[in-house]
C-alpha cells in the first residue's frame, strides 16, 4: 500500500521519486540485454507452421489467403518469446540500512532500491508484468502494477517512500502467499505469463534460516529465482582493531570484544554464508549474484543482463 501523500511528506517524497527514476534510467542504459531474450514479448518473429482453427482460436491470427484457397481455416502458428512475470522482492529489514565502515559508503538499501527500480524499468521496455513485494517489520506488503500502464512509476513511488526497519518474518509461507496474490491479479489482464522470475534484493542477513525457508515453496512452482547479494565492504575484510562495540542490527543485542579475537570467526562466518547462499537450490533455477559496496551498480546489471542473454 502506498504512504498517503500529506503536505509536509509530497514535496520531499516527489524529490526522491524523481532522483529514484533518473537513477534506474541511468543504471540500464546501454545495457545490451534484458531480463530475457525478447524486447516484444508475445511478437511473432518467424513463420513456423499452420494448424487448423479450433474454437476459442483468435480469428486474427487466421490465414485468409489460405482459406480463400482452402475453404478451410487455417491459422499461423509463428515463433514467439514467452512473457516473463517478474516478482521484485526487495529486503527492507533493518540489517539493509548498514553501510560499512567508510563515510562515504551507502547504505545497501540505497543501492537494492536503485536496482530494484532499474529492473522495474526494464520490466516496462520488455513489456512484462512486475510486482514489487516488501518485507519489512516482519510483515510483507506487496504491490501489483497489473492495469497500469506506467509500472515504473508506481513501483518507484513505493520505492521512495521506504525506510529499512524490523526483521524477516518467521512464517515461511507468507511471500509465497503474497506473489500467488499478484500472480492472480496479473493473470486477469492482458495475455498471461509462461514464466516466473523472482529478483530477490538482500543481504542475506538471517537468524534462523528464514530468508532460504520463504524461498522454498516458490521452488515447487517453478519459479526462477535471481538473488542479488549486498556486501558492504567491512563484511570482507572486518578492519577494525582494538575493543569494539558490535551491535545485531534487528535485534539491538550488543557484543563487546577484541576485534583481533574475533576477526577471523567473523571472516569465516561471512565465507560460510556466502557459500550457502552460492549453492541453493543446487544452482537449479537459481542465480546467485554478490554485489559489494565498491562495486558500481550499473556494471553490476549490465554484467548480469549479458550474462542472462548467454544462458
Amino acid at each position: 500500500m502506498e504512504t498517503p501523500s500529506t503536505p509536509l511528506l509530497e514535496a520531499p517524497l516527489r524529490a526522491a521519486v524523481g532522483q529514484l527514476t533518473l537513477a534506474a534510467r541511468r543504471l540500464v542504459a546501454g545495457a545490451v540485454a534484458g531480463l530475457h531474450p525478447s524486447l516484444h514479448p508475445g511478437r511473432s518473429r518467424e513463420f513456423s507452421q499452420y494448424r487448423a482453427y479450433q474454437p476459442g482460436d483468435e480469428t486474427r491470427h487466421i490465414d485468409w489467403k489460405l482459406f480463400a484457397r482452402s475453404d478451410r481455416f487455417f491459422l499461423r502458428e509463428s515463433d514467439v518469446d514467452t512473457r516473463v512475470a517478474v516478482a521484485l522482492v526487495l529486503d527492507a529489514t533493518a540489517s539493509m540500512a548498514h553501510r560499512g565502515s567508510r563515510s562515504n559508503d551507502p547504505r545497501k538499501f540505497d543501492r537494492a532500491r536503485s536496482l530494484a527500480a532499474a529492473f522495474a524499468l526494464i520490466a516496462e521496455i520488455q513489456g512484462d508484468p512486475v510486482a514489487l513485494h516488501v518485507v519489512s517489520n516482519g510483515e510483507i506488503s506487496s504491490l501489483s502494477t497489473a492495469g497500469h500502464r506506467q509500472p515504473l512509476q508506481q513501483i518507484v513511488r513505493r520505492l521512495a517512500a521506504l525506510e529499512p526497519q524490523g526483521r524477516w518474518p518467521v512464517e515461511p509461507h507468507l511471500l509465497a502467499h503474497a506473489m500467488g496474490r499478484t500472480d492472480s491479479n496479473t493473470g486477469s489482464t492482458g495475455a498471461a505469463a509462461t514464466r516466473q522470475l523472482t529478483v530477490l534484493l538482500t543481504d542475506g542477513h538471517e537468524h534462523d534460516g528464514e530468508i532460504r525457508a520463504a524461498l522454498a515453496p516458490l521452488r515447487a512452482r517453478q519459479h526462477e529465482v535471481l538473488c542479488l547479494h549486498f556486501i558492504a565492504e567491512d563484511e570482507l575484510n572486518f578492519p577494525y582493531q582494538g575493543p569494539v562495540r558490535l551491535e545485531e542490527w534487528e535485534t539491538g543485542r550488543i557484543l563487546e570484544t577484541d576485534a583481533s579475537a574475533v576477526r577471523q570467526q567473523a571472516l569465516d562466518a561471512q565465507e560460510a554464508s556466502r557459500r550457502a547462499w552460492r549453492s541453493a537450490w543446487g544452482n537449479a533455477r537459481f542465480d546467485y549474484l554478490p554485489i559489494t559496496s565498491d562495486q558500481p551498480l550499473e556494471r553490476c546489471l549490465h554484467a548480469l543482463l549479458r550474462r542472462r542473454k548467454r544462458t
